[in-house]
C-alpha cells in the first residue's frame, strides 16, 4: 500500500537523502581527494625535501672533496717545506759549529802543545791572561746567564752555564761550593728540575732547600776536618764517584788555587762535564806562579775541557799589574 503522501514525502525526502548523501559523498571523497592531494602535496615536499636533502649532501660532499683536495694540496708541500728547510737550517748549523771548531782547533792545539816551563814569569802571566781572553766558541751551542745579584758596578755571582744537554731529559747534577747569601743559580737550577748540593760552611741554612736542592754546612779542602772535606771524598759519600756531574761551581775565595792540583790527582773532575769557578790571582802575582798556573790549564785541557766563557769581575776592580784579578 501506497499512501500518496508517504510517497511524496518519501520521493522529497529520498532527493534530500541522495542530495546529503550525494553531497557528504562529494564532501567525503573531496576531503578523501583533498587529503590524498595533501598528502601528495606532503610527499611531494619531503621527496623535494629529500632532494634538496640529496642536493646539499652531495653540494657537501663536493665541499669535503674539494677541502681535502685543498688539504692535501696544500699538506704535501708544508712537510717537503719543513724537511727541506729543517735540514737545511741543521746542516747551516752543523757547518757553523764545524767552522767555529775548526778555528778553536788552532788555539786548541797551542795549549795542549805549549811548554809552560819555556816561560818566563811575565810571558806566563801575560799568556794566561791572553788565553782567557778567547774562550772557544765551537763547543757550547746554547751558553745562558744564569743568576747574579747587583753588587757596586755589576752583577756578581752569575754562571754561565752550557745548556746543551740541560735539553733533553738527561739527568741533571749539580754540586755547588761557595753559596754565602746568593741562592739565585741554585734556585733556577732546582726550578729547571736539576738535582743540587749546595755547600758552604760559613753560613747557616736549612738542609732542604726547595724540590732538589741539599744544603750542607761543608767547606771544600784538600783534607778532611770537622767542616771541610775534599771533592773526592765527597762525591764517594753520596754515592756520586762514578756519576756523570752536569755541573760544578766552585767560588770559595781563593781556595781553588790549592783545591785544583788535588782535584785532577784524585780523578775529582773525570766525570765533570762543566767546571764554573771564580779564579782568585791576586796572590800570583807576589810569586812565580803563573807558569804553574799554565800548567794547571794544559791538564785540564788533557781532560778534554775546554773554556767557553770568561768574565772579569769589575766590581773588584783593576789589580796587580794593571789586571783585573778575579775572573769567573
Amino acid at each position: 500500500m501506497f499512501n500518496s503522501t508517504a510517497f511524496r514525502k518519501y520521493f522529497v525526502l529520498l532527493p534530500l537523502v541522495l542530495i546529503i548523501i550525494l553531497v557528504e559523498n562529494q564532501i567525503r571523497k573531496g576531503n578523501e581527494k583533498d587529503e590524498k592531494t595533501e598528502l601528495f602535496e606532503q610527499k611531494d615536499e619531503k621527496t623535494e625535501l629529500l632532494e634538496q636533502k640529496d642536493e646539499n649532501t652531495e653540494l657537501s660532499e663536493q665541499k669535503d672533496e674539494k677541502t681535502e683536495s685543498f688539504e692535501q694540496k696544500n699538506k704535501t708541500p708544508k712537510k717537503e717545506k719543513k724537511g727541506l728547510f729543517g735540514n737545511l737550517f741543521k746542516k747551516k748549523k752543523d757547518n757553523m759549529m764545524e767552522s767555529f771548531r775548526e778555528k778553536d782547533s788552532i788555539l786548541v792545539k797551542e795549549v795542549l802543545k805549549m811548554d809552560p816551563k819555556s816561560f818566563s814569569q811575565a810571558d806566563a802571566m801575560h799568556k794566561f791572561y791572553w788565553l782567557l781572553s778567547f774562550p772557544v766558541q765551537g763547543v757550547c751551542r746554547i751558553l745562558k746567564r744564569i743568576g747574579g745579584q747587583w753588587l757596586i758596578r755589576q752583577v756578581d755571582g752569575d754562571k754561565f752555564v752550557c745548556m746543551d744537554n740541560m735539553m733533553s731529559d738527561k739527568p741533571c747534577l749539580i754540586y755547588s761550593f761557595g753559596i754565602s747569601n746568593d741562592w739565585t743559580f741554585e734556585d733556577f737550577m732546582d726550578f729547571r728540575g736539576c738535582e743540587i748540593h749546595a755547600h758552604d760552611p760559613t753560613v747557616d741554612f736549612p738542609e732542604k732547600r726547595g724540590e732538589n736542592i741539599k744544603f750542607y754546612k761543608l767547606g771544600l779542602g784538600t783534607e778532611t776536618t770537622s767542616n771541610m772535606d775534599t771533592l773526592a771524598n765527597i762525591l764517594k759519600k753520596n754515592g756520586h764517584k762514578d756519576t756523570a756531574i752536569e755541573y760544578l761551581k766552585i767560588d770559595i775565595e781563593e781556595a781553588e788555587l790549592t783545591g785544583l792540583p788535588d782535584w785532577l790527582k784524585t780523578g775529582a773532575l773525570d766525570n765533570v762535564n762543566q767546571l764554573a769557578m771564580e779564579i782568585h790571582l791576586s796572590s800570583l802575582h807576589n810569586g812565580p806562579n803563573f807558569i804553574w798556573l799554565l800548567e794547571i790549564l794544559q791538564q785540564l785541557y788533557k781532560l778534554e775541557f775546554r773554556l767557553i766563557s770568561c768574565e772579569v769581575n769589575k766590581g773588584m776592580g783593576k789589580g796587580a799589574d794593571n789586571f783585573y784579578n778575579f775572573q769567573e
